[in-house]
């Protein structure tokens, strides 16, 4: 699928697609292309006269395969955040800016590209040229992880009340969640740090250009406010984890508790039990009468003795 836009005075502007055409190349001041087909790609990389960065490519993690100049343009490879499945994924977007066009390839139709083309529908995105385009694009994305972390944070605080609030709370349920919610903020302090790289190698080339300098700085101290934000719910997170754990544990030992209680209290009236189940040919009281109502009231007051002596310490 290809998406292009076009500057008109100072406006972004979607333009119609029907077919990819030769003339995409002087009409796009950026052209979108997402999770193309073999034949597409092989279109759109005649007509731009350019190479178009594989999948492989794109992953690369080091600074000097992501972020990088070349005869072609401005290369900057970033990580964007997406539900997929109810799990919080990312993927990677490779930008290439070059003299009067922005190139984005990506393999994942992400929502933060969808609020973008909602805002050009609508006008509200002003650009004078291509770097402000992925600028704009950028900043779009750090206000949606901000969202994102906004949501970690309110179901951070229902799991919360949960492990410590509530007595009768699932406890399993609540550690799987927390799981979760430490492997979303994990992905969403992911994409703020590289993130943060962009922004770092984007300010190298508008050192003398004060206005898009500006903006990086904006970004950056967004940025710098949201890693922070991220820490804090990773401590919070594991302070739950810690908290949930503990709390089964209490109760795994109270169930231990009980059971070894109950050993002892049943423990004199077995060996009572068990001393006149002996068949020995002289036992006295075996001629008693009341012998065996005595054998019973043995066993019950010695059951007894235990658990009021427990009760008394204050271990029941």
């Amino acid at each position: 699928m290809l998406h292009i836009f076009r500057i008109e005075n100072g406006v972004l502007r979607e333009k119609d697609v029907d077919t990819i055409m030769p003339s995409l190349a002087e009409d796009g001041s950026w052209i979108d292309l997402v999770d193309a087909e073999e034949e597409e790609r092989n279109l759109v990389q005649q007509f731009l006269q350019a190479e178009l960065p594989d999948s492989d490519d794109m992953e690369e993690i080091e600074a000097s395969a992501r972020f990088f100049s070349d005869e072609q343009g401005l290369h900057v490879h970033s990580l964007f955040l997406f539900q997929s499945e109810g799990r919080a994924r990312t993927s990677t977007v490779a930008f290439v800016v070059q003299e009067g066009r922005l190139l984005s390839f990506r393999d994942s139709r992400l929502p933060d590209f969808r609020l973008l083309r909602l805002r050009v529908r609508r006008g509200w995105v002003k650009v004078s040229q291509p770097l402000d385009i992925l600028l704009s694009i950028l900043d779009q994305k750090v206000e949606n992880l901000a969202d994102a972390l906004e949501d970690v944070h309110r179901d951070l605080e229902k799991v919360g009340y949960s492990v410590l609030e509530e007595e009768n709370g699932e406890l399993e349920e609540d550690i799987e969640r927390l799981a979760q919610l430490e492997d979303t903020n994990g992905k969403i302090r992911l994409c703020l740090m590289d993130t943060q790289r962009s922004i770092s190698f984007i300010q190298r080339y508008v050192r003398s250009d004060k206005v898009r300098r500006r903006t990086c700085a904006e970004i950056q101290h967004d940025l710098d406010t949201l890693l922070s934000h991220t820490t804090f719910l990773f401590d919070k997170i594991n302070f739950l984890m810690d908290a949930a754990q503990g709390f089964i544990n209490i109760q795994q030992n109270q169930i231990i508790k009980i059971f070894s209680i109950a050993a002892v209290v049943f423990l004199p009236p077995t060996m009572i039990a068990s001393i006149y189940g002996m068949n020995f040919e002289i036992m006295p009281e075996l001629d008693f009468r009341f012998g065996y109502p005595m054998a019973i009231g043995l066993m019950v007051l010695s059951g007894m003795a235990p658990y009021w002596y427990f009760k008394r310490k204050g271990w029941l």
